[in-house]
């Protein structure tokens, strides 16, 4: 059943659940790992992320994979055709460093719903705040979903959020990050099981010749990319981590991130050496000093 446009004033007119949801130790060092760090065993930066006796550091962008913010919106629920569904961006704010392990209080609401027109797709965004225990903030996600056969609804177009437009010159730095053919296979032991990304003739049915790589194991690898090039590994410089995605990426694939620095803010985009495509674009980091 096609969604209406008393679905849409339903679902933004919801009040947000906060449910209780933890962590451990064991979900920051395997997300780390998953993105590619530790590579090299005997480098002492990224061994503070994968080794907790060498160090407590979590990168920023694991607040993907942490907790659970409770089932999105109850009036959308069974109306959008999850199908034809792509993740088209993403956001974070980190209101202060993660911790290793933490208890949480989450809740997630729909922010707004976009109507592209008849064959064109509806834009959802999504947010999801994560409060430790104390009350204190810890993060904010925001998603941008792209449901490519839900447009023409009568919604309106209005407000979709607008990418960050990067400089008009060559990068200041670039990062080349080679990734493993069994990558998207650990990534999905930190949450993401979705078949896409390890079963060969579920990739095959969805028009891929083998399983692509999770988008969002692509955003941790791009933050690794900024942590490693521009902030020699200080995970708490990291105030926003903001993507477009722009075109899948396959396991095993050379990741380039290309970034450019102006006072407090890093643009970004992400470059498929062997492809020469930009799987990531529009990236914008801003830093707290």
């Amino acid at each position: 059943m096609p969604i209406t446009v008393a679905d849409v004033e339903a679902a933004l007119a919801e009040n947000p659940e906060e449910v209780p949801s933890s962590y451990t130790d064991r979900e920051t060092l395997l997300y780390a790992v998953a993105i590619g760090m530790g590579k090299d065993p005997l480098d002492p930066k990224e061994l503070e992320y994968v080794n907790e006796t060498s160090g407590n550091r979590v990168v920023p962008t694991a607040a993907t994979t942490l907790g659970s913010g409770g089932g999105g919106s109850r009036a959308l629920r069974g109306k959008l055709n999850y199908r034809m569904l792509l993740h088209g961006e993403q956001r974070l704010t980190v209101h202060q460093p993660l911790p290793p392990a933490a208890d949480l209080l989450m809740s997630s609401r729909t922010t707004g719903v976009y109507d592209k027109g008849e064959k064109k797709g509806a834009i959802v965004t999504i947010e999801t705040n994560a409060n430790l225990a104390s009350g204190e903030p810890l993060y904010t996600l925001g998603s941008t979903l792209f449901y490519r056969g839900d447009g023409g609804f009568g919604g309106t177009s209005e407000g979709a959020p607008e990418p960050h437009q990067l400089p008009d010159r060559a990068p200041d730095a670039v990062c080349e990050l080679p990734q493993r053919t069994d990558q998207a296979l650990i990534y999905a032991l930190c949450g993401d099981r979705n078949p896409l990304h390890r079963d060969p003739q579920i990739a095959k049915a969805a028009g891929f010749d083998v399983p692509i790589l999770h988008g969002l194991c692509s955003y941790g690898i791009a933050c690794h990319g900024v942590l490693k090039t521009m902030l020699d590994y200080d995970q708490t410089r990291i105030r926003e981590f903001n993507v477009r995605f722009s075109s899948p990426v396959f396991p095993g694939e050379t990741q380039q991130v290309e970034m450019w620095q102006d006072g407090n803010v890093i643009s970004f985009r992400v470059r498929v050496k062997e492809r020469d495509v930009v799987s990531i674009n529009n990236g914008k980091c801003v830093l707290t000093h």
